[in-house]
């Protein structure tokens, strides 16, 4: 992880996985992914809100501003994105929005391992360990884990896959 303080883009990621099994066997999957958007991404994100007909506030970070969280639910057959713990329901106004959903998570995952950046400020922040579960505080080693580039590039990956989805049955309908 690379610490460089001026830095414009997409920083500051983290992400998490949990997959369970409930008594009918079947197999539920959670993904979380944080990052603050700065500069040209930032903009784009606040423009495909604004063309998405979300109210701002109900989408806004409670936890740092200007950071995403991503939250994808998949049981088979059906899956779910919410955004800053709010539900985002695929329709014509919200494709907007999970169109810059898969831009972003796209350029993570195309990132180098060394382009990941992890700024000092962010490291000594209560973001660094609410900023991807925003309800769970977690301890430092943890949420250094949960910073990992290889991790974060994986899971992004997996995420952009499910908004994919996501789209491909609003489209199919």
């Amino acid at each position: 992880m690379n610490s460089n303080i001026s830095f414009s883009g997409i920083k500051n990621m983290s992400y998490n996985f949990d997959k369970t099994i409930d008594l009918s066997d079947r197999v539920t999957r959670e993904r979380w992914l944080s990052v603050e958007l700065t500069g040209h991404d930032l903009h784009k994100f606040k423009r495909a809100l604004k063309r998405s007909r979300l109210d701002k506030k109900d989408y806004a970070n409670p936890i740092q501003k200007n950071f995403l969280n991503i939250n994808t639910f998949s049981i088979p057959g059906e899956d779910c994105i919410a955004i800053n713990n709010n539900i985002l329901e695929v329709n014509d106004d919200t494709l907007p929005m999970f169109t810059e959903i898969a831009r972003i998570t796209r350029k993570i995952f195309k990132k180098e391992k060394n382009d990941f950046i992890v700024d000092e400020n962010y490291l000594n922040s209560k973001a660094f360990n609410r900023a991807l579960l925003m309800d769970v505080e977690v301890d430092d080693l943890i949420a250094t884990k949960l910073h990992m580039p290889e991790s974060v590039k994986k899971g992004t990956k997996n995420i952009n896959i499910v908004i994919q989805r996501i789209m491909e049955r609003y489209f199919a309908e």
